[in-house]
């Protein structure tokens, strides 16, 4: 018998590999969250990729920690979203002032404003990603009880720092194929939601339409399509996404034994 038949006999037999499953709940929320603060520096209304993008990014984690059953205070919620500064009347006259001058040379070099969508795109999405999977292994009552602000700061921690030791740039290239090969499923939502904000509505509505497939779906279906097929090639990087968890894994206890140690 040639060496190694049975071992490729038993290859040949053995069941094929099964596809990943189907992506949970909390996974679309993270991604259309991801997804709209992407849209936000291609949209044509003011402030709003300079400030609504730090408010999604705390609607995410109240939706995150809510999925959780977990209870945080306000400023945990602003810690774990990254905190952020706050904008002053002078800096809001400047940036009125400074926006149809910005507006230009967004259209003179729309190739960089779409790289600040795919890396705001990146970044949510990581971070929204990891603190998911912080917030399943803290230690944080489910009780209606906040948590100790020490144990939000080791959360904190590990989520920003994993986020900051990792390469991030092959899944920006996913992200930069996704919208080259999606460019007019791209456009239609970027029109559904400037049609949106033009209408009064909020970011926050906006983000709410987008946890209800059926309100997506008649209000546009590109957004929908544009929506599905993200989850669907960021649920499939599962390798990409076992590094993430294996970091935020290691970070995590490395955190709590020097907590311990403490």
């Amino acid at each position: 018998m040639i060496p190694g038949a049975e071992e490729g006999r038993d290859a040949a037999s053995a069941p094929p590999a099964q596809p990943p499953a189907a992506p949970p709940p909390w996974f679309r929320i993270v991604v259309w969250d991801s997804l709209l603060a992407g849209l936000a520096p291609l949209l044509p209304v003011p402030f709003v990729d300079d400030i609504a993008v730090a408010a999604m990014r705390r609607r995410l984690v109240s939706r995150l920690a809510s999925q959780a059953g977990i209870r945080l205070l306000p400023h945990q919620l602003r810690l774990l979203a990254g905190g952020g500064r706050g904008r002053s009347c002078g800096w809001l006259l400047a940036a009125a002032i400074l926006y149809p001058v910005k507006k230009v040379l967004r259209k003179l070099l729309y190739f960089l404003a779409v790289k600040e969508a795919i890396d705001t795109l990146s970044l949510v999405f990581h971070q929204g990603y990891l603190l998911h999977g912080a917030l399943a292994r803290s230690g944080f009552p489910r009780d209606g009880t906040p948590p100790a602000d020490a144990e939000v700061e080791r959360v904190r921690q590990a989520v920003f720092g994993t986020l900051g030791a990792l390469d991030t740039r092959p899944l920006g290239r996913v992200l930069r194929g996704v919208f080259r090969s999606s460019s007019r499923l791209v456009v239609g939502t970027l029109r559904w939601v400037g049609r949106r904000l033009g209408g009064r509505q909020t970011l926050g509505e906006i983000e709410a339409a987008g946890m209800d497939e059926a309100t997506l779906g008649a209000g546009s279906p590109a957004a929908e399509a544009l929506l599905d097929r993200l989850v669907t090639v960021l649920w499939g990087e599962q390798a990409y996404r076992r590094r993430l968890d294996e970091a935020l894994r290691a970070r995590l206890e490395d955190r709590y034994t020097s907590s311990v140690a403490t």
